[in-house]
């Protein structure tokens, strides 16, 4: 297992900030709730459903964001709200405005700048700042203050500030879910770390049961409970809980592990398969090359045979009596031609024949070889008999009769040839017609394989 994937199971066996509030509730289930800075507070902390509503308390600098949480929560129309600024003691003390509203408070923005690289400030003004105690002292909120269980979030800075105004009533609560930087700022604001809180609530039987990272790794929210010494029956089915969620979700990762391995193995098969298509690629790209070599050398003969043809065509036809066979001959051959163009419309529907076509290619061009070597043959016998019949019809010039016989002998002998021409001009035509249905087999298997590496080509991580 590489780092990246410890990092990556052990971040999944923490559960995450709504499944720790849900949890924590469940186990220390609130009377009260009071919320500090809530115009900047996320939308699953204005959960208090199982609260009464009059012991739900939300605070903020600004008095229109309170409105508005108002207006857009259908649970807060009966809750209570305080337009105020809290610190650790009551007097004056400049606010901040910024280009960020959820950083307005007490912390002068260009101290945050090592934050928020693009934060400006837009302005300050002077604000009379109450204790959280005295807030909490007005007879209408009495409930609330005596009310046992109560959590405390504070979603803003500085939060120790606030903390300290809070006097004696911090030993009746019981979780404090607050705002805090992990890491002092260049320009050291006090009141805001983790560690001071820290330091500041273990004095009051405080202890930090987690801490989650903002959408900035500086910046986290931390989880304080007040520690009475009966949490250890909670404390203990909590960490059951959490135990058995993690085992089920090292179950998850091992799966997943698994399932990267057969992938992995799956995708070195897949480079197998494309480095045998690529050698069948090269093999195929070498007999295309070899065939238009035959190809040419056919065509070549081809047009030598041609020639032949002509002149021995000419010679037929002085000697021939109709042309009407001929004729009929052509007609068959077209019908040859159609039967042939039948054939490859049926080899082209097996393309799974092309692996035994590929095989056969070598006979059919070694019949191809020999029927060429047989046709030679054959034109130097023709020529060879059409001198002796020259010669023999010059001697014969002088008989009549014996010139009519010799004629009638040479009509028939010539006839012979004449099917021995049309089958070489048949056996032509198929040869030929074979060697261009073997082209197109070819185009058609290199199609297939230029297809095959565009897919390959295409997969992720190859």
């Amino acid at each position: 297992m590489t780092m990246d994937e410890t990092r990556s199971a052990e971040s999944r066996q923490i559960p995450n900030q709504q499944q720790t509030a849900n949890l924590l509730q469940a186990l220390f289930p609130p009377q009260s709730a009071i919320l500090v800075g809530a115009s900047q507070s996320n939308p699953n902390r204005l959960d208090w459903q199982s609260i009464p509503p009059e012991n739900v308390l939300l605070i903020d600098a600004k008095q229109e964001a309170l409105a508005g949480i108002k207006q857009n929560v259908a649970l807060a129309s009966d809750w209570q709200m305080r337009n105020a600024v809290l610190a650790e003691s009551q007097g004056e003390a400049p606010f901040f405005s910024a280009s960020n509203p959820g950083e307005d408070g007490l912390v002068p923005p260009q101290k945050l700048v090592s934050l928020w690289a693009n934060l400006r400030p837009q302005g300050q003004r002077t604000c009379t700042t109450q204790t959280l105690q005295t807030l909490l002292s007005e007879p209408q909120l009495a409930p609330l203050a005596s009310a046992t269980n109560t959590w405390l979030v504070i979603d803003c800075l500085p939060a120790l500030r606030i903390l300290q105004g809070a006097g004696p009533l911090l030993k009746q609560w019981k979780v404090l879910w607050v705002r805090v930087l992990l890491a002092p700022l260049e320009d050291n604001e006090p009141g805001t770390t983790l560690a001071e809180i820290e330091r500041y609530l273990a004095d009051h039987d405080y202890r930090c049961i987690g801490c989650f990272e903002e959408n900035h790794p500086r910046i986290g929210q931390a989880i304080f409970l007040h520690d009475t010494g009966d949490l250890n029956t909670p404390l203990a089915a909590a960490y059951d809980v959490l135990n058995a969620e993690k085992l089920s979700l090292l179950g998850e990762r091992d799966a997943l592990l698994l399932d990267k391995s057969a992938l992995g193995t799956e995708r070195d098969t897949l480079r197998q398969e494309k480095s045998n298509l690529l050698a069948s690629c090269d093999t195929l790209g070498k007999e295309k090359a070899a065939l238009v070599a035959a190809r040419d050398e056919q065509t070549k003969l081809a047009n030598e045979r041609k020639a032949q043809i002509d002149a021995l065509s000419r010679e037929k036809a002085d000697l021939l009596a109709s042309r009407d066979a001929l004729s009929k001959e052509k007609t068959e051959l077209v019908a040859a031609r159609d039967a042939l163009a039948k054939e490859k419309t049926a080899l082209a529907a097996t393309r799974d024949e092309q692996a035994k076509l590929a095989n056969e290619r070598k006979t059919q061009l070694d019949a191809l070889a020999k029927g060429t070597a047989e046709l030679v043959a054959i034109r130097d016998a023709l020529v060879k008999e059409k001198t002796s019949l020259l010669a023999q019809l010059g001697e014969q010039t002088e008989k009549a009769n014996a010139l009519l016989l010799t004629r009638d002998n040479q009509t028939l002998i010539l006839s012979e040839r004449d099917s021995q021409i049309h089958q070489f001009e048949a056996e032509y035509s198929e040869n030929l017609a074979r060697l261009r249905l073997m082209q197109d087999e070819l185009v058609k298997g290199e199609a297939q394989i230029e297809l095959i590496k565009d897919l390959l080509l295409r997969e992720p991580g190859l």
